[in-house]
């Protein structure tokens, strides 16, 4: 299997001699659905970063194989603002990317004059929102929407940061849904989360970020159970029982 995201011995710090991330390596095959994992503030964003040509690192290197991926429309990347203008509606955001995304050979990408009868947003029930303004959006409609901004083009590699952070049920498990379903057609997915259970039923392997460095690298196959997982994932650091003091 052809490798989709190769980095290699990769440092970069935001100050000098400060490194975020120092001596990374991690070879993503193709197909492969990669959860990271880590305490917040370890440089999990900054990963995606670098990856995607954002930020330059200092030493080593990072790149998404263009042999692959023969153009940076075939990535999308799901960020906390959800990659949408704000004072724009979703429609609008539609409109915009469509033209982004239009080429010689396909000028027309999505079906604009149709839009609230496409799958993905009946699915996402996002129908009656498309002529609201992304700013007048609750939290979980913003993630909906751009999930769906990006899906709709057809991406073959997903990066997705904090992917069910602030959604409600019902569109946590439609994305879950939809994850898997990429994962099954042979779409490379990386996905930064705290989310134990959402990566026990979509990823492939999880590496894990502490204090600079890459320091776990597992297939979800190895755990017995989510249990197992779950004790590994969290370092060993969870606790039954916390004393706050209170009541005394």
């Amino acid at each position: 299997m052809p490798l989709a995201v190769r980095v290699t011995d990769m440092t970069f710090g935001y100050k000098r001699n400060k490194p975020v991330l120092e001596h990374i390596n991690l070879d993503v095959p193709a197909g492969q659905s990669l959860g990271i994992l880590g305490y917040n503030g370890v440089g999990k964003t900054t990963l995606f970063g670098v990856i995607t040509g954002l930020l330059r690192p200092q030493e080593g290197s990072a790149a998404i194989n263009a042999d692959v991926f023969h153009s940076m429309r075939e990535v999308f990347q799901l960020t906390d603002s959800g990659n949408l203008s704000p004072t724009m509606t979703i429609r609008e955001n539609l409109k915009f990317r469509a033209m982004l995304y239009a080429t010689h050979d396909d000028p027309h990408p999505l079906d604009l004059q149709h839009l609230d009868q496409l799958p993905m947003i009946q699915a996402f029930e996002l129908g009656e929102h498309l002529d609201k303004k992304v700013k007048d959006l609750s939290s979980g409609l913003k993630k909906r929407a751009g999930i769906v901004a990006g899906m709709l083009f057809d991406p073959r590699l997903i990066l997705l940061d904090e992917p069910t952070n602030a959604v409600d049920p019902v569109t946590r498990q439609l994305l879950i849904d939809l994850m898997r379903q990429l994962k099954a057609d042979g779409r490379t997915i990386l996905t930064i989360t705290h989310d134990l259970d959402y990566c026990w039923e979509v990823t492939d392997r999880v590496i894990i970020l502490n204090d600079r460095y890459l320091i776990k690298d597992c297939r979800l196959a190895d755990f017995a159970g989510i249990d197992d997982f779950k004790r590994a994932a969290t370092l060993g650091r969870g606790r039954a029982h916390i004393d706050f003091g209170l009541g005394r």
